[in-house]
């Protein structure tokens, strides 16, 4: 705590003297009571008093006190309010003995005893007035033999000498040496009593501060570089500070201070502190900068190219940063006239920046190779046909975007020329070729011309399903000679400009149709919502079991191929009694009998993950897998029969809500929310993280500054069950595709995965 003066003996004297010192006229709008909250005097002093000291009063409601009235002086208005308890005046040379006034708003206190005076302390004069910290100080002055104290203007701590450590004390002299703490300001001296006589300088006491004639100008300064500071009173320095705050270690020998200039030295000035806080500026530093800088190469770079670049002082580059790179990569090899760097993978044209130990930057223009189409083999083109680029640095092309398309990524192992397969929906117009690092150039423009072979000219309408019909309109049909679903040939129907196929169950998201033609072919991709049952007919006829003998059935390896656990084995049963029905391995180790109820005609068995291991067995030279038999039954047909889950995953992972953070994984870019339907089930799987906790929340925002997403969504779902389900209805899709995608947030969760349905 700051203070001048020890006052331990305030609270004490103002307890002695809490009894009647005082009078009160009759006020209705304040309670004079002692310490309830009204205006009233416990105690005043010191008293006797040195006229030009400082005369305090303790009480409550203080602060209310307008003006204080002593005997022989005009009104005091000038009053130290230091709380709501105490005041201080000072006592002017003119005060004469008598009852001291305290004025408040309709209301006067007068103190019960008059106040008297002490002999009259006074400085008459300080010498010198400009003194140096451990230099002696003297006052002179009268009565000086009752001061017990000296205190100095301060910073930090108050900074007092008391008399045990005064070099001289007598009547009319003090003379003591100034502490290293002060700083320029008056003094105050003091008899250091309970309440204490207190006497001000008039003049103000001037503390020698270190200085320079100059501040010492250091630019293109270098760490390691030897500073030295030429200046008047640098002994008083305690500490040095860098630009930024830090401090560095100095000598002192001669009048002057030397330091080193730390590796990473920024610019700014250099501070001397001193013992008592003061801060003296003694030099500005402006850290060197590469200059004269020179790339080589400067353009035409490609990945994994090593540039050099040159100039002055480039042995203070750190690390060099690149266009559309994260990270910043440090140089293979720095010289004083040289850093050498190898170029990323992903990085961009632009300007390289060079990162220096100090802080600072420089940066150079770097330019990457680009690939250039000079020409086409042939100018015009038919769509769903070939055309052949031929230029320089061809091989960088990572992705081709035709007119009126999608870019579809291409692989490039010649620099000088590429053949790429148009598109069938391709325009005339100019080819964008994408980089790996995320440039683009054009091409001169290409014509093209509709395709030769068959292709669709009119999309199939409404939703595409499996097991439903595709009907797309065509040209060329004459060319027509099949069509492919995945892969594989399907039948087709051409009628009236039109080509129509059956989907087969298989199909789904990203379903390829082929159109085969005589001269060439064509495929799209269609999304088609796959059928959720799944069926695979292992047995279409009708076969009578032997009575625990031939006939049997034999599943075979094959016709397991791809079946999912859980899957339901169904055999349809004529209706019979005690009918049973065993399934063994290939090797004939029984598995389970089932045991249809009489008169049922159709029985199911779950195939768990066990059960296909079982059936796994392979007998040497068998293809079998399941091997059935029994009696009293005949088999009209077996089949495999499963559900697909439409639910797809869309994100995955372990991540934590913390208190409002935010997981943008699914927003700007991270999922196609346009191609959300509405009607779809979004499902958060999620559990709470602190399980001692009764409540976590779950809040669903777009990215576009995390508002509320629009529709049916709520503002936060309260501890939710897992997963977590959303239906999206059309507001909410049309938001999230317009407003950044997705952000999840809230309180108290673990989200481990999100899927869309």
């Amino acid at each position: 705590m700051k203070k001048i003066f020890k006052l331990s003996g305030i609270v004490a004297l103002a307890l002695a003297l809490a009894g009647p010192v005082f009078t009160a006229c009759d006020n209705n709008d304040f309670d004079t009571e002692q310490f309830v909250g009204g205006v009233n005097l416990n105690s005043f002093g010191p008293s006797p008093v040195a006229r030009g000291g400082e005369l305090r009063f303790i009480g409550s409601g203080m602060n209310q006190i307008t003006k204080v009235v002593i005997p022989g002086c005009d009104d005091i208005t000038d009053i130290q309010k230091v709380s709501n308890e105490e005041i201080r005046v000072t006592v002017p040379q003119t005060a004469e003995p008598g009852k001291v006034q305290l004025y408040y708003a309709n209301g006067v206190i007068e103190t019960k005893t008059p106040l008297t005076y002490s002999e009259p302390i006074s400085i008459e004069e300080i010498s010198p007035l400009k003194v140096k910290p451990g230099d002696k100080l003297t006052i002179k002055g009268e009565y000086l033999n009752l001061i017990k104290e000296v205190s100095f203007a301060f910073l930090a701590d108050s900074v007092n000498v008391y008399e045990k450590d005064f070099i001289a004390h007598d009547r009319k002299t003090i003379e003591l040496n100034v502490p290293a703490e002060a700083v320029s300001g008056i003094i105050i001296i003091s008899d250091a009593k309970a309440m204490p006589n207190t006497i001000k300088s008039e003049q103000e006491v001037e503390i020698v501060l270190p200085s320079v004639e100059k501040t010492l100008d250091l630019t293109n300064a270098k760490g390691g570089d030897v500073v030295t500071i030429t200046g008047s009173d640098l002994d008083l320095v305690r500490s040095l500070e860098m630009p930024d705050g830090s401090e560095v270690e100095f000598t002192y020998a001669d009048g002057k201070i030397t330091f080193t200039l730390p590796e990473n030295a920024t610019d700014g000035a250099v501070v001397a502190v001193t013992a008592s806080g003061a801060r003296v500026a003694l030099a500005n530093i402006g850290m060197v900068v590469p200059t004269e800088l020179k790339a080589t190469p400067a353009d035409g770079i490609r990945a994994g190219n090593e540039i050099t670049v040159s100039g002055l002082n480039m042995d203070q580059v750190v690390s060099v940063s690149f266009p559309n790179v994260e990270e910043a990569v440090e140089p293979a090899e720095v010289t004083a006239t040289a850093v050498k760097v190898v170029f990323p993978e992903m990085a961009q044209s632009g300007n390289a920046v060079l990162n220096l130990k100090s802080g600072k930057t420089v940066e150079i223009e770097l330019a990457t190779a680009k690939p250039e189409v000079t020409g086409f083999e042939s100018s015009v083109v038919a769509a769903a046909g070939q055309v052949k680029l031929f230029g320089h640095d061809l091989d960088l092309i990572k992705a081709v975007q035709f007119a009126g398309t999608d870019a579809a990524e291409v692989e490039s192992n010649s620099a000088s020329e590429l053949t790429l397969d148009v598109p069938a929906t391709a325009q005339s117009g100019a080819l964008t070729l994408h980089m790996a690092n995320g440039e683009s150039v054009t091409t001169p423009e290409l014509t093209v011309n509709a395709p030769e072979c068959a292709f669709i000219t009119e999309e199939p309408t409404g939703e595409l399903t499996a097991y439903g019909l595709f009907v797309a309109g065509i040209q060329n049909a004459d060319k027509l000679t099949g069509v492919k679903v995945n892969g594989n040939d399907v039948s087709f129907i051409v009628n009236d400009g039109k080509v129509m196929i059956t989907l087969p169950g298989s199909c789904g998201k990203g379903t390829v149709i082929t159109l085969v033609s005589s001269n060439g072919e064509i495929s799209y991709t269609y999304d088609v919502t796959p059928a959720t049952h799944q069926e695979r007919v292992l047995l279409s006829e009708s076969i009578t079991l032997g009575n625990w003998t031939d006939p049997r059935v034999y599943i075979t390896h094959a016709q397991l191929d791809g079946v999912p656990e859980n899957a339901n084995l169904v055999f349809y049963i004529e209706p019979s009694n005690d009918t049973q029905l065993q399934l063994n391995d290939a090797n004939w180790s029984p598995r389970t009998i089932l045991e249809p109820a009489a008169g049922a005609t159709k029985i199911e068995y779950t195939l768990t993950a066990e059960d296909l291991a079982f059936f796994s067995t392979t007998a040497e030279g068998s293809s079998n897998a399941i091997i059935i038999q029994g009696k009293n039954c005949t088999i009209n047909k077996i089949a495999i029969e499963w559900e697909i889950s439409l639910e797809t995953t869309i994100w995955t992972g372990s991540w934590d809500s913390g208190n409002w953070n935010g997981n943008q994984d699914l927003a700007w870019g991270g999922y196609d929310w346009a191609s959300v339907k509405a009607g779809q089930v979004l499902r958060l799987y999620l559990s709470q993280t602190d399980a001692s906790d009764s409540w976590f929340c779950v809040s669903l925002r777009h990215g576009d500054s995390w508002g509320n997403i629009g529709g049916s969504i709520p503002d936060q779902y309260d501890t939710p069950a897992s997963p977590l389900e959303v239906v999206l209805d059309q507001a909410t899709v049309d938001d999230l595709a317009g407003n950044g995608g997705l952000v999840i947030t809230g309180a108290n969760f673990t989200l481990t995965k999100v899927t869309i349905e």
